[in-house]
């Protein structure tokens, strides 16, 4: 590796490290040392020097910006974001054309954006078939893609007759044996997944789950300190700017979450405490990126805190239609076992908290009869589990009991097996323990 192809990364560090308030290396070479981890001990300023001007080999690189990372209490998951600037992306066509500002904020992540020949071959079809919009949308995509250092064209020199998307993986390919590194193709495009299963050195990336996780340098230790300070008044706090605010904490929570989720306070401390967050731009929709994906109005619902179920949906507004997505898995757009479009009303009537379920069917924005992965209604979910008093509420309100999940089967032949087979959250826990034992 050369020195051009990792002081990217280096470059980066520095801007961790100062946007995590640490101004020089001495600082940081004080945070590493008193870490209490021996395999962050630093003797001189000198060496942090050479690994953030790249002027070490790239793993020494690398394995600094795991430290860096780890002391400025970023997690796992953020340090694996932020070490996107190791890699190489590949935007396809259809991500181009959703976002034309895409080259320009891959640039600001990855170590190099290749942009495959055919690519431009699309837009420039694109650009000279459409005179509308369309057309205008590629010619500025061309415009604006400008090669140079980190933004290379590569050409495809195969089997001109293999589908568009084989063709990008194999550039995709060829970049990565180029340059060992890894690669990851952005695309709003859910084929690729197949395609490059069993992949490690490239893999596919949804525009929309690359959206969700962009990564910001966000300052992790002023926004841990900020979620753990409460008061009366936030008026002498400083206020965090709009990425940092929505960022997730190390244990993959938004602040809004975590307020939720927090016993040790007042409630009427942590409604303040949204209030100020919500009018500084904190969006009270955004789902954690946890286990579950669940944004704050399902948490209350799992935490059994009515009132601050109600103060989010009515005072804060929150959307009841928010349902679960995981952000991480690329291209799969319905996942039955993470059981995604998992909605607040459903959440409430698969645990038969009927205030719940009553609150939610009386607010008129809420949508009775959505369907999760597994084909399953609040209503089909109740009877799942033998809830009368919330399958009466959601009937009362009119949900549709035509309705059939994934297995053909309605809210009736659901409540016919609860009675059979007892509740079904109870036979999914038995089967994951026996799963997680053999």
């Amino acid at each position: 590796m050369t020195q051009k192809e990792t002081i990217f990364l280096g470059s980066r560090l520095t801007q961790l490290r100062e946007k995590n308030g640490v101004k020089s290396l001495q600082a940081m070479m004080d945070l590493l040392n008193n870490s209490g981890n021996d395999e962050y001990a630093v003797y001189n300023k000198s060496t942090l020097s050479r690994v953030e001007s790249a002027s070490v080999g790239e793993k020494t690189v690398v394995k600094w910006a795991k430290a860096y990372c780890d002391v400025l209490g970023y997690s796992e998951k953020q340090t694996e974001l932020f070490l996107r600037g190791d890699k190489i992306a590949v935007p396809d066509t259809s991500a181009l054309m959703k976002n034309p500002q895409l080259v320009e904020e891959l640039g600001e992540e990855y170590n190099m954006v290749v942009i495959p020949d055919i690519v431009i071959r699309e837009l420039d079809g694109i650009k000279n078939s459409n005179s509308g919009a369309m057309g205008t949308r590629a010619w500025e995509i061309i415009r604006g893609i400008g090669y140079g250092e980190r933004v290379i064209k590569m050409d495809y020199n195969g089997d001109k007759s293999i589908e568009k998307d084989e063709q990008i993986i194999i550039v995709a390919k060829e970049a990565a044996e180029l340059y060992k590194r890894e690669v990851q193709i952005i695309t709003d495009d859910a084929d690729y997944s197949a395609f490059l299963k069993g992949d490690d050195t490239v893999t596919a990336l949804h525009l929309r789950e690359y959206m969700i996780t962009k990564q910001k340098l966000v300052n992790m230790k002023g926004l841990v300190e900020l979620d753990k300070y409460y008061a009366d008044d936030y008026s002498d706090v400083s206020i965090p700017d709009e990425e940092e605010i929505n960022a997730f904490l190390p244990d993959g929570n938004t602040l809004i979450i975590s307020i939720v989720r927090n016993r040790s306070h007042s409630f009427e401390q942590k409604k303040e405490k949204i209030r100020w967050l919500i009018s500084n731009g904190a969006d009270v929709n955004k789902r954690d990126c946890n286990r579950r994906y669940f944004p704050p109005l399902t948490h209350a619902i799992q935490m059994g805190d009515y009132p601050m179920f109600m103060f989010l949906l009515n005072e804060c507004q929150a959307n009841p239609n928010i349902g679960s997505r995981n952000p991480h898995d690329a291209g799969k757009l319905r996942q039955r076992e993470k059981n995604e479009g998992n909605m607040p009303l459903m959440v409430a009537a698969w645990d038969g908290k009927a205030e719940f379920v009553k609150a939610l069917c009386a607010d008129e924005r809420t949508s009775i009869n959505q369907q999760d992965a597994n084909g399953f209604t609040a209503l089909i979910k109740a009877c799942a589990n033998g809830f009368t008093v919330c399958r009466d509420i959601l009937l009362q309100a009119g949900a549709d009991t035509k309705i059939v999940d994934i297995d053909d089967m309605n809210y009736q032949d659901r409540y016919n097996e609860c009675l059979e087979q007892g509740k079904m959250k109870f036979r999914h826990k038995s089967k994951k323990h026996k799963k997680s034992s053999k």
